[in-house]
């Protein structure tokens, strides 16, 4: 199921739950204050850095879905 977001502050809130800031930039590779912006409302992502977001998100997720258990 694909989920879409008005905003990148939308999409932190959803994964916070989850996923820390932190972890987040790292995925993302966002320098941290950049991101802690973002989360607050304080600055918007250019459209670039969005891009560059959310392809890293995107990654991140086919990262997880080839875990396997060892047989």
């Amino acid at each position: 199921m694909k989920k879409e977001f008005s905003t990148l502050n939308d999409l932190i809130k959803e994964l916070s739950p989850y996923i820390n800031q932190s972890a987040l930039a790292r995925i993302t590779e966002v320098n941290m204050g950049q991101m802690r912006q973002y989360s607050s409302g304080v600055r918007n992502p250019s459209h670039e850095t969005l891009n560059k977001i959310i392809n890293n998100l995107n990654h991140f997720g086919l990262e997880l879905s080839n875990i396997r258990k060892k047989s």
